[in-house]
């Protein structure tokens, strides 16, 4: 695990053994793993209900694919920056 990933799972609120962030902790962390050039494998969304979880696959992105080009940290930037506030999110890093 890395530092960033650390420092951020004190931030996560966790369900089903899944670290999720709110939008504004999520841009934190994008941001973080920019600066220390860890790479983004993805973002799921999720809806919080309760005690459950319900993913969103319309809330999510991945940016595995080979086939992928440009900033992954500015595409996730404007990815949840876009989402609504009530989502939280599972960020896949390196």
């Amino acid at each position: 695990m890395k530092e960033v990933e650390r420092i951020f799972i004190e931030k996560a609120v966790e369900r089903a053994g899944i670290f999720l962030y709110s939008r504004e902790i999520a841009l934190e962390f994008v941001k973080a793993c920019g600066n220390e050039n860890i790479h983004l494998f993805g973002i799921d969304g999720f809806f919080l209900k309760d005690n459950r979880i319900q993913p969103s696959m319309t809330d999510s992105i991945d940016f595995s694919s080979l086939f992928f080009e440009g900033d992954i940290y500015q595409k996730a930037i404007n990815f949840l920056e876009v989402r609504s506030d009530n989502m939280f999110f599972e960020i896949t890093c390196a």
